[in-house]
Order: C-alpha cells, then sequence, then structure tokens
C-alpha cells in the first residue's frame, strides 16, 4: 500500500502544480480581457456620448452640451469635457502633443496613468461639429479589475483545484490498491511462504500487466521449486534406502562368509560322528542297530547340506557343464528343506524326467535358490511352493532375441498376496522389493536375472494380485 501512496502523493502533487499554474494564467487571462473589453466598452460609450452631446451642442447651446457631460459622472467613471488646444497645451511629459494630434485627425485615443491613486484608463472621443471650437470628450475609469472580480475568480479556481485534487486521489488510491497495493501484498505473502518452503497456493492474478507476468513467473518457480524439492525427496530417499540394502547386503555377505566358516568347521566333526556310527554298526546288537543307521543316515545328509552350502558360498567363474535341473531342484529343495519348515511352507516338486542342460551347477542352484527363498517370503502365513522341471514352448523376449521354440524351464510357484502390475516391471531391478522391512534386500530377484541371462536364457514371471506367483527359468534344452 506504501507504493501506491506514493504514486497518489505525485500524482496529487502534479495536479495541484498544474492547477495552480493553470489558475494563475486564467487571472491574467480574465485581466487582460478586462482591460479589452473596458477599452472596447469605454469607446463604444464615448462615441454614443458624443453623439448626444453633439446634437445638443448643435441644436442648443455649449451649456447644455456639458449639463448632458455631467450628467454621466460617477464615483467610478467619470467624464469630462476637454478642449483640444488645452490638451495640446499639456506639453510633452503627458503626450499631449501626440493625443491632440490623434484628435485632431477624428479618431480615438486611449490611455493609462498612474493619478495618484492607481491606474486609471482615459479615453478620449474628439467632437468637431462645424464652425464650433475642437473639443473631445474625456472618459477615465480605474485599470484594474476591481478586488471582488480577482477574488472570486481566486476562489473559484481554488475550489475547482481543490474538487479536481480529491477525486483524483480517490480514484488514485483506489486504482493503486486494487492494481498495486494488493498484488503487491500477495506477492510479498508468496514470497514469504517460499522462503520458509511452502510452495503450495498459487497467485493466479487475473490482471494482465506486469504485476500479473510476475505473479505468474512466481507460480511457474514456484511450482519447479516444489518439483525439485519433491524430486530431492524422493532421491534422499532412494539414497538412503540404497545406503541401508547396501548396509544389509554388506551383513548378509558377513553372515555368508560365517555360516560358511562354521559349516567348514562342522564338517570334521561329522565325518567324527559318521565314522564311529560306522564302527559302532559292526558291533551293535540288533536292537541299536536300527537308531546307528538313522545316525549315520542324518549324519551324511548333514554332510551333503554342509557340502553344498560351501559350493553355494565359493564364487568363482561359471564352469559350464551337463547337468540334470531335476538333480539341481531336488538339491536345493535338499538346501532350504529346514528354511521351509520353519515358515510353515511346503515345498511341492513336479519333476517326471530327467531334463539335461548345460550349466553352470552352483551358479544355477544360486539362482533357483534366491527364486524359492522369494516365494517363501512371498508367503507371510505360509503355505505350498510348487517347483515344476520339464519342457514348454515358449518366445523369448524382445531384448533377449530369438525364435519360438522348445526349451527346458524350472518354474517356481508360490501361494503368495502376488505382484501389483506397476511394480512387475522392476522386480528384477537391483534393490527393488515389495517385502516389509528386513524380508529382502531387492538383491535376490536381480541376481538371479544375471545368472540365468549369463546361460543365455531368460526368467519369465507371471502374477496376480491375492493369487500368488510365478517365476519361470528358461534355458535351452541340451537333449535337443
Amino acid at each position: 500500500m506504501r507504493l501506491a501512496l506514493k504514486f497518489t502523493a505525485a500524482l496529487i502533487l502534479g495536479i495541484a502544480v498544474v492547477m495552480i499554474v493553470n489558475t494563475l494564467a486564467r487571472v491574467h487571462r480574465e485581466v487582460a480581457l478586462f482591460e479589452v473589453d473596458q477599452e472596447q466598452d469605454q469607446r463604444t460609450m464615448g462615441k454614443t456620448l458624443r453623439d448626444a452631446v453633439q446634437a445638443v451642442w448643435i441644436t442648443e447651446n455649449e451649456v447644455h452640451a456639458r449639463a448632458v457631460v455631467a450628467t454621466t459622472n460617477t464615483d467610478e467613471f467619470r467624464v469630462r469635457w476637454r478642449w483640444l488646444d488645452e490638451l495640446q497645451d499639456g506639453g510633452a511629459a503627458d503626450g499631449a502633443v501626440h493625443l491632440a494630434a490623434t484628435l485632431a485627425a477624428g479618431q480615438e485615443a486611449t490611455l493609462v496613468r498612474d493619478d495618484g491613486d492607481g491606474n486609471w484608463r482615459y479615453t478620449y472621443v474628439p467632437m468637431r461639429p462645424a464652425g464650433r471650437r475642437p473639443a473631445a470628450l474625456e472618459l477615465s475609469e480605474r485599470a484594474s479589475p476591481p478586488r471582488s472580480f480577482i477574488r472570486a475568480s481566486v476562489v473559484e479556481n481554488v475550489l475547482s483545484t481543490v474538487s479536481i485534487v480529491a477525486v483524483c486521489s480517490l480514484i488514485a488510491l483506489t486504482l493503486g490498491f486494487w492494481f498495486v497495493g494488493r498484488p503487491m501484498r500477495l506477492l510479498s505473502d508468496k514470497a514469504r511462504r517460499v522462503g520458509a518452503g511452502d510452495f503450495s497456493g498459487p497467485l493466479r492474478l487475473a490482471q494482465r500487466d506486469e504485476i500479473g507476468a510476475l505473479a505468474a513467473e512466481i507460480d511457474a518457480t514456484s511450482e519447479q521449486l516444489a518439483e525439485a524439492k519433491r524430486r530431492e525427496a524422493a532421491e534422499t530417499e532412494a539414497r538412503i534406502a540404497a545406503l541401508e540394502q547396501l548396509r544389509h547386503a554388506d551383513r548378509l555377505k558377513t553372515i555368508g562368509q560365517l555360516a560358511a566358516g562354521v559349516a567348514h568347521e562342522l564338517g570334521t566333526p561329522l565325518n567324527v560322528i559318521s565314522g564311529r556310527a560306522s564302527l559302532i554298526l559292526d558291533d551293535a546288537t540288533p536292537a541299536t542297530r536300527t537308531a546307528v543307521r538313522i545316525i549315520i543316515e542324518q549324519t551324511e545328509r548333514m554332510t551333503r547340506i554342509i557340502r553344498h552350502l560351501l559350493d553355494f558360498s565359493r564364487r568363482r567363474g561359471p564352469q559350464l557343464a551337463r547337468h540334470d535341473l531335476q538333480r539341481l531342484v531336488t538339491d536345493a529343495v535338499e538346501i532350504l528343506s529346514p528354511l521351509a519348515k520353519a515358515r510353515n511352507v511346503t515345498i511341492d516338486v513336479d519333476a517326471r524326467d530327467p531334463i539335461p542342460t548345460v550349466i553352470d551347477p552352483n551358479q544355477m542352484l544360486q539362482a533357483l535358490t534366491n527364486l524359492m527363498v522369494n516365494g517363501m517370503q512371498a508367503m507371510s502365513h505360509g503355505g505350498k511352493l510348487t517347483v515344476s522341471v520339464g519342457h514348454r514352448r515358449a518366445r523369448p523376449p524382445a531384448d533377449h532375441g530369438g525364435e519360438e521354440a522348445d526349451y527346458a524351464y524350472v518354474a517356481v510357484a508360490d501361494e503368495g498376496h502376488g505382484i501389483a502390475p506397476e511394480a512387475l516391471a522392476h522386480v528384477f531391478e537391483p534393490f527393488f522389493t515389495t517385502k516389509d522391512v528386513g524380508e529382502g534386500t531387492g538383491l535376490g530377484l536381480s541376481v538371479a536375472w544375471g545368472i540365468v541371462r549369463e546361460h543365455g536364457g531368460w526368467i519369465d514371471v507371471k502374477s496376480e494380485v491375492g493369487h500368488g506367483s510365478e517365476f519361470a527359468i528358461f534355458l535351452r534344452d541340451a537333449s535337443v
């Protein structure tokens, strides 16, 4: 509002200066018009009075003519009878010679003279009746207009100036508040909110001027800042999540190394137990022989699990060899049986015929166990995990290339909650997970996808929300 007041004050000052100058000019013009009108009135009255006086002078005598002149005198307007020869004798100081010459030529003359009490305007009208002494009528009145006239003119102009200033001030204040004060207050409030980090509440000023354009630019800038803030928040959250996932992956790596060490250390005691049990079996009575065989079987089972765990933990390059997918599934089920039991999950294997492929068993075992663990974690309240092995006619994805043909496959189907369509395209991205915190790192599926791609295959995923998911690994069939 202060800006509008400044504009209004400047406007009022400009109007006041213009009106004062106009008033002075108008008063000066009216005074000039008054003088012109006064001179014309004196000459017109002088000519009229001269005709009347000359008529009386001719028809009657000079005394009666002078009486007519005397009757026209007032305090403010005086008429005198003057002889031309007397005017000429007045001297050069009064311009009498020039005045007498002008009147002698039959022309009227007007002059302004200071008589000690102000300027008076004198108008001389010559009278030259035939056979008579040349004379002239001298008409005189004050040359300056009355004070009342000047005062009335000044008061009128002052009132006009005050009225114009008041109306213009009201208009300027109203327009200044509506087009300047209000938008500037809104702009200030918006800038204050933006400074505080609040980018909501667009201005949307309807006026199409510089302030409206500024408001539109501020709105656009606020939207850009809000979008940048949202992106920054999302990126910060993603960085924090990625960092947490990396930390979790590092913890899993450490746990894997510890588990491999523990498994290695458990190998020797298990071998000792198996050997001692074999010795006991030779001398055991028929009653204890069955128990000893159970001990030996369970010891060998534990040894196989530890061997698989050690093979799984070793990092090495792919070593491709002909291998049976059915055996791969058997190994994976044996490794994950304790985890399945703990999560109340039943593993159902559907494998009828051997399916030979060329793979690295250890790496493919890692990919398969990742898919099976992912399926178990999808069933928070337990359920059935179905692992199928066989042949299926399929067409590779566009980024993989290849014709439709028969491929060897191993599929893992769960009865979990399923994957939403919008998340399905991201399941193989590193650190992407839909599980609860602590359930997964978001790396299992991406690692499995990478291993399968290195073997020239691909992973196909089908999911329906509320009905579970199926991940199928497709590989070249070595029997073809």
